[in-house]
Order: C-alpha cells, then structure tokens, then sequence
C-alpha cells in the first residue's frame, strides 16, 4: 500500500499523470481562437458579473465544484497565478451546480479570494463544454479563448504562467 502510494505521489509530483472529476459530454462549441462564449452569473454576494466587463485583460475561467478533490489541489496554484499578475489577470471560479450557502461556506473554509461565481443550473458549464473538471479556459484581452486546460495535473501552473506570458507579449 505504501509502495502504491509512493507512485502515486511521484507521478503527480512529475506532471506524469492528470486527475480530473468526470461528467457526462455535454458540448463540443468551445475552441481554441474562437470567441469565448458570454456569460452573465451572480457572484457569492447576488452581484452579476460578466464576461464583457472584463474585456481588455486576461480571464482565467475555472469550472469547479466542493467535492471534487482535483480542483481543491488547483484552485491554489490559479490563486498564486492571479497574484503574480493582479492588474492584468482576471481569475473567475465557476461553481458547478451547488447551492450558494454550500459553496459559500466552503469557500470562507478554504479561505479562496477568487471571485467565485455561481452557475446553478449548469449553463454556463454546458456552453463552455466543462464535461470534466477542474476545466481552466484561457481568454484573451479580447475575447478569444487561448487556451483549455482539463483536470488537474502538477505541472498546470507553469503551462498556464506561460500561456499568461504569452498574452502579455513577455
């Protein structure tokens, strides 16, 4: 058991393997350089918050939800990527079809600082295609979507710093 374990902590350590939270397929619309699809969801406090609001900076889309444990191991490493670029990226954590006073009180247990909006029915995952999470879209200063990162996997936070890099001409 501990030898399993062992590997299993190696293989994470070396990117050498990917754990994502399974759902059903639910599109296929969302592609690299193409527009990202417009949403409009209430954050924690009721406020709606838009992807057009945020046009002229880089938009990190997080699809998450409390009980999937790959997305409580990213969800640190996009936390330390919007701190490194807090002026031009925008880190917006989608939770998937959870109750606000459940991803509220998980959030304040967690102590997450990103904006956390709430896609209560699903619509906003089912435009985006988010058929596994944790599900990272990349979206430019103008609204073209750069890049889709599925599941979770140790070397993610470097992918998406250069990716970040990218965008920023640096």
């Amino acid at each position: 058991m501990k030898q399993r374990l062992l590997i299993l902590i190696t293989l994470l350590a070396t990117g050498g393997i990917s754990l994502n939270c399974v759902g059903p397929r639910t599109s296929e619309a969302l592609e690299i350089g193409r527009p990202a699809p417009e949403f409009k969801l209430p954050d924690l406090s009721g406020n709606a918050v838009s992807l057009t609001q945020y046009q002229g900076k880089i938009v990190l889309v997080d699809f998450w939800a409390t009980w999937c444990g790959p997305c409580r191991l990213s969800m640190p490493l996009l936390e330390d990527l919007q701190k490194e670029y807090p002026n031009e990226l925008v880190l917006l954590a989608v939770n998937l079809q959870e109750p606000l006073d459940e991803v509220r009180q998980y959030v304040t247990a967690q102590r997450i600082r990103s904006r956390v909006l709430l896609d209560e029915e699903g619509k906003v995952g089912r435009a985006y295609g988010s058929e596994s999470i944790p599900m990272q879209v990349l979206i430019d200063q103008k609204g073209i979507v750069r890049d889709i990162q599925m599941g979770f996997s140790a070397s993610m936070g470097t992918r998406l710093r250069e990716e970040v890099r990218k965008l920023l001409g640096s």
